[in-house]
């Protein structure tokens, strides 16, 4: 591809960048959020009773914000084909194979140091949430160690219990199902209906 083909296509990607960003109508954030919703005012309101509407919201400032990101990355590329250095490889100075600037015009890197940089760094692009959620339940689980926590790993098998359940009727399989944890005796698992069946 030649390099005013290049350009071509960076200047066409800029311009419907630009498009999307214009007003930021695209991401619906023209108007406040109180007129979206037909709101006098957003104070008496619970965060729970405009939550999907307040997802929304926050989905279009990350969509406008990775628009504005994306903006500055084809600059740098026009920039870099105005230098003569678009194409070459920031890691190890070499070409950038053709097939991968097609794919993306705005690699900055070839594959094998694109790669690189993503194995040093494997959590970068990933959301902060999900920090929470390593090592599963290495954070609570003490099966090793001589504790009787209630751990990560045992309310999941509590939770797990819930979808594998028979069907059952008597009072005998709950105890051996061990489904009535805290119970303190045996009768407390009786129910009204166990009851009024041995009346006479």
């Amino acid at each position: 591809m030649t390099s005013e083909a290049q350009r071509a296509r960076l200047l066409a990607m800029r311009k419907e960048v630009e498009e999307s960003l214009q007003g930021t109508g695209q991401f619906g954030l023209d108007d406040p959020m109180s007129d979206e919703l037909s709101e006098l005012s957003m104070y008496d309101n619970h965060p729970a009773d405009i939550a999907s509407e307040l997802f929304e919201r926050e989905k279009d400032v990350a969509l406008r914000d990775n628009a504005k990101l994306r903006l500055q990355a084809i600059d740098r590329a026009i920039e870099a084909l105005d230098n003569g250095t678009y194409g070459t490889c920031a890691g190890c100075g070499q070409a950038i194979p053709q097939a991968r600037m097609e794919a993306n015009p705005l690699a900055t890197r070839c594959v094998n140091c694109q790669r690189a940089v993503e194995a040093e760094h494997p959590d970068r692009d990933r959301p902060i949430e999900e920090a929470f959620l390593w090592p599963g339940y290495g954070r609570t689980d003490t099966d090793d160690e001589d504790s009787v926590l209630f751990d990560g790993e045992d309310a999941w098998q509590a939770v797990e219990r819930f979808n594998e359940r028979p069907e059952y009727g008597h009072a005998y399989e709950q105890i051996f199902l061990d489904d009535n944890e805290g119970l303190v005796d045996e009768i407390d698992i009786v129910s009204n209906e166990d009851y009024k069946r041995q009346l006479p």
